[in-house]
């Protein structure tokens, strides 16, 4: 097999870059010693040149590594060469004088990284350029120039071709195969290192009818605009990819639910508050999950999508948390469990139209709250809509109970009774809110479900029979 079959092959096998291997290619005339190393030190792939630098055929040098082929005294100084490659560097030399096959060898051990197909680094490239054989300094500095240019083009061309195939060409959102990619490594780190992490996954309301009434270009540039919006409202560490059609996905490293659940809150904010030209006003609906341990990365999105649809069917325009949330320690687990929106049902109501409304009411009251509590509003925004549902609570158990008395309920003393427990724990925790000693997640949990949502759907039902109309027999 001659030199060219070697290259052809060893290209072919590991599916690298042909940019990556110009540099292999070098005619034999410039004298340069090509060879190819393994991100574990051994060599695989060496040019004549290299061979007769060291007497060793091309079967015995692969598989040897610079222990077996240079005295010690050089050793650590090619080490760190590799180390520089191994950590980003473009380029590494060493100026090498020492004995190797019995014989002298000096010049310059060029070094140069050799790209995948996935752009990541897969084998160290070298070249040896010794003067001696060359002939003069001026031949292999222009050998020295011409590797480096081929180095940094390959370089360029790589990130250039990688961006391109990673990206959607409409919004400039990340596509799927450069999520999947970036996908393994995070779901390898959560693995390894118990790092948490969460995803986004988000829909554009109503895009469809965006497209019938102004048209398909319009819909392009309303996908094109809130990619731009969604990136300048993204953390450093987070990624937007565009999933399909107007679906989104955003991946959050290193991120628990409840910062998660923030985050989409503040992108859905962001979003609403924006004017898309010819069209005006956009919402999206956004469904939130973190990655449970052990937990297949297939089973995690649908989760999130289940929360998405969750947050169409609830509405539009909100955030809905997936269930069966991690369990992790601290505020992050308290706040984690807390974050549930609630979504009216015709269901829920009771056929009275002040009760309706009243309890219509209080889940927007309750919502208004998360939705402070999710983008981090001031305190004393916090603190007010907490009053405002406390008091539209009192307001609202005053008039009920005197509803359900004339409509006749029996146990409407109980029903006042369990109003009055209710009132009472609730200004107490409140209180406890104001001087500091309890979390906005422990007082959302109390207001938002045992208050309004499991008191309207439990004891409530109990007297809607009560408020049907009288029919005559």
């Amino acid at each position: 097999m001659n030199e060219h079959d070697f290259i052809s092959g060893f290209a072919k096998e590991h599916v690298m870059h042909a940019s990556g291997l110009v540099a292999l290619m070098m005619p034999q005339t410039f004298g340069a010693g090509i060879a190819v190393k393994a991100l574990d030190g051994r060599y695989m792939l060496v040019n004549q040149v290299m061979q007769n630098y060291f007497s060793k055929t091309h079967d015995q040098f692969t598989s040897l590594n610079d222990a077996d082929l240079f005295p010690s005294e050089v050793r650590g100084q090619l080490r760190q060469s590799d180390a520089q490659i191994l950590a980003g560097a473009p380029t590494s030399s060493d100026q090498l004088d020492c004995l190797v096959a019995g014989g002298p060898l000096q010049g310059l051990w060029f070094k140069f990284p050799l790209h995948g197909a996935d752009g990541r680094l897969q084998f160290i490239g070298a070249a040896m350029l010794d003067p001696a054989r060359m002939g003069n300094t001026d031949k292999m500095q222009k050998l020295l120039e011409l590797l480096q240019d081929t180095n940094q083009e390959s370089q360029k061309t790589l990130a250039e071709l990688s961006k391109l195939a990673g990206t959607d060409k409409l919004t400039g959102a990340w596509n799927r195969r450069r999520f999947e990619e970036a996908l393994v490594n995070e779901m390898d780190r959560l693995k390894r290192y118990d790092h948490p992490l969460s995803t986004l996954m988000l829909d554009i309301d109503l895009f469809k009818k965006v497209n019938d009434v102004h048209g398909h270009s319009a819909g392009d540039q309303v996908l094109v605009k809130l990619a731009s919006v969604l990136l300048a409202n993204l953390r450093p560490s987070d990624t937007l990819t565009r999933w399909g059609g107007e679906e989104f996905v955003v991946l959050c490293p290193n991120t628990m639910l409840a910062t998660a659940a923030t985050l989409a809150e503040r992108l859905r904010e962001s979003i609403a508050s924006t004017t898309f030209a010819d069209v005006g006003q956009v919402t999206i609906s956004i469904g939130v999950a973190e990655c449970m341990m052990g937990e297949a990365w297939e089973d995690w999105f649908k989760r999130a999508d289940a929360a998405l649809y969750r947050a169409k069917d609830g509405g539009r325009n909100q955030v809905q948390i997936a269930p069966e949330a991690p369990e992790r320690g601290g505020a992050e687990k308290n706040m984690a469990a807390n974050l549930v929106r609630l979504s009216w049902h015709a269901a829920y109501e009771c056929g009275h139209p002040v009760i309706d409304e009243q309890h219509r009411g209080l889940f927007v009251d309750a919502n208004n709250l998360l939705g402070a509590v999710l983008s981090a509003r001031p305190e004393a925004e916090v603190a007010a809509l907490v009053n405002t549902l406390v008091t539209d609570v009192v307001r609202h158990f005053k008039e009920e109970e005197g509803i359900i008395r004339a409509a006749g309920y029996p146990n409407a003393t109980e029903h006042a009774a369990t109003h009055s427990a209710l009132i009472d724990k609730a200004v107490l925790l409140v209180k406890h809110f104001h001087e500091g000693s309890l979390s906005i997640g422990e007082l959302f949990q109390f207001l938002a479900r045992d208050v309004v949502a499991r008191h309207m759907l439990g004891a409530d039902r109990e007297f809607f029979a009560y408020l049907q109309p009288k029919t005559r027999a």
